[in-house]
């Protein structure tokens, strides 16, 4: 069945096109993911679907009495005084009167007054039947089973449930967002990065609950490993145009890169016949000059080469810009970390419990572990930026270490990017632009100040400050969180010709497939264990 229809729709901003005369079909069931470099309108393209913005042209037809769940970035500020579970289960107002409805309905059936008039009682039990069909339509009866499950699957313990909306970090209450349109359960989910603040085992519970879902799903996403799991189709939005992809993420990138190159083969066929008809059309003009029984020829044929160029197509872009990262650094020496016995507690809550670990020259190791369970603490301890409980760290002769900080706060946010980086590196005003430029900077972003800029413009900063530095032993706290997925394939490639050490806290788990060969794992009750490969492996040895 066709839930929402676009026809010939075309959207712009201020005379700036996002799409142009665009058509695409929603069908009910489908598990479609949305992928394009960031500004390509991909947020755009949910606000149409959700009828929170409007087409410039075109029209835009939606099912009779279509129900649309849309994934907010913004907690509505209704919802701060109530706790996780009331604000979850608070997904429609007809639900939410309800119980006061039967109950006052079953106060009525126990007044005396009512108990004795059989026409009154009647009355009574007719309106609390059809209160309690109602009630169980709307999932009323297993709301307080279905939120538990779900806010517990999206990582919020059992004990929180309790908290207070407006006490929770800005990632926490986007959660409970996503915990009250999951609930909701609407015929078309459109979901815009659902899978930020996840750790693994909330991604993998979230991919399930996807793959279940009995409705339609959309999905905006920088997780490749999500868009292979959860998603049967593939939309790019590229230059204003959408192209559908029969496939996951995986499909995509290999029949994309088959298109592009089929592309390139026609538009190479398309100009030599260009070429091959201005040649013959040059000669018949030139036979004309001589022999005017030509001259009709040559204006067919003239005809003929316009009507090609017509036809022909745009050589296809292969290679968009992207940023451009070299981690070239001086070698350490062979032993790059040592720890032993290193445990850490806070407030009396051990974090993870003694253990010992020595990485050598040129190791990738991966770091996991759920939200909470001190993988940040545990990197800052290895920088002595916190002091252990227990334990030694040492690091190894000739190490210099870069660190990538998860929250950017060892950025000055009051520098602007110029200023940063030639404080980072003596260099003059025009060889910091120019290496700004390779970042993908505007002019107008390297004189902004640090704080001003965008989550992915501050991760491309710390990652000028490490090729800056030109540090040998990388501690990566969530490299690829404010990424999109060029940048983070940019970044992956780097670190696979990077010859120092890597060490990497991550949730991104096509990242450390690719990168880590070595996998250190926090557990719930505290104890480190490690396993000798990648996540993958990681996964399947996982006790």
């Amino acid at each position: 069945m066709l839930l929402v229809n676009f026809s010939k729709v075309s959207k712009d901003y201020g005379g700036n096109p996002v799409f142009d005369a665009v058509d695409l079909e929603i069908l009910e069931g489908q598990r479609i993911g949305l992928v394009g470099e960031n500004g390509s309108g991909k947020s755009t393209l949910f606000k149409l679907l959700a009828g929170l913005d409007t087409p410039t042209t075109g029209v835009i037809s939606r099912k009779r009495n279509l129900t649309i769940g849309y994934l907010t970035q913004e907690v509505d500020a209704a919802m701060h005084a109530k706790t996780i579970f009331e604000a979850v289960s608070e997904i429609s107002p007809e639900l939410a009167a309800l119980p006061a409805r039967l109950q006052k309905l079953e106060v009525q059936m126990a007044h005396p007054a009512i108990a004795a008039s059989a026409e009154r009682m009647t009355q009574v039990l007719e309106a609390y039947g059809k209160a309690q069909e109602r009630y169980e339509a709307l999932g009323g009866y297993t709301l307080s089973h279905r939120v538990e499950t779900v806010l517990t699957g999206l990582g919020f313990d059992p004990s929180e449930h309790q908290l207070e909306v407006d006490v929770l970090s800005g990632g926490e209450k986007k959660l409970v967002n996503l915990a009250r349109i999951l609930i909701q359960m609407p015929d078309l989910l459109l979901l815009d990065e659902p899978d930020n603040h996840l750790d693994l085992h909330a991604k993998a519970w979230l991919e399930e609950y996807i793959q279940n879902y009995p409705g339609t799903v959309l999905i905006i996403s920088h997780d490749r490993h999500l868009l292979d799991r959860a998603v049967k189709q593939i939309l790019e939005l590229e230059d204003g145009a959408i192209s559908e992809y029969a496939g996951n993420y995986s499909y995509y990138f290999e029949e994309r890169e088959r298109r592009l190159q089929k592309l390139l083969e026609t538009y190479s066929i398309q100009q030599g016949e260009i070429k091959r008809l201005e040649a013959s059309m040059q000669q018949l003009k030139g036979w004309a000059k001589l022999n005017s029984k030509f001259a009709s020829r040559a204006e067919y044929m003239a005809k003929r080469v316009e009507k090609a160029r017509e036809e022909a197509i745009n050589h296809p872009i292969l290679m968009r810009d992207k940023i451009k990262v070299n981690l070239d650094a001086d070698r350490s020496g062979k032993k790059v970390l040592e720890i032993k016995g290193l445990s850490k507690a806070i407030d009396g809550r051990v974090l993870f419990e003694p253990f010992d670990l020595t990485l050598l020259y040129s190791e990738r190791v991966g770091i996991v572990g759920a939200n909470g369970s001190g993988k940040t603490t545990l990197l800052k301890t290895m920088l002595d930026l916190l002091s252990p409980t227990e334990g030694i760290v040492k690091i190894g002769a000739s190490v210099i270490a870069g660190y990538y900080a998860q929250e950017q706060e060892t950025l000055p946010f009051e520098s602007t990017p110029l200023d940063f980086v030639r404080r980072l590196k003596k260099m003059n005003e025009p060889q910091a632009i120019s290496f700004l430029h390779s970042l993908l900077f505007s002019y107008e972003d390297i004189h902004t100040p640090i704080g001003r800029l965008s989550g992915g413009e501050k991760s491309r900063l710390q990652m000028a400050r490490l090729m800056l530095t030109e540090a040998n032993f990388l501690l990566l706290d969530e490299p690829t969180n404010n990424l999109d997925i060029p940048s983070t394939e940019v970044l992956e490639a780097a670190l696979q010709d990077f010859e120092g050490t890597v060490l990497a806290v991550s949730h991104d788990r096509y990242f450390l497939d690719k990168i880590v060969t070595r996998i250190v794992a926090i557990g719930a009750d505290g104890q480190v264990r490690i396993y000798p490969g990648n996540f993958s492996y990681y996964q399947e040895h996982a006790l």
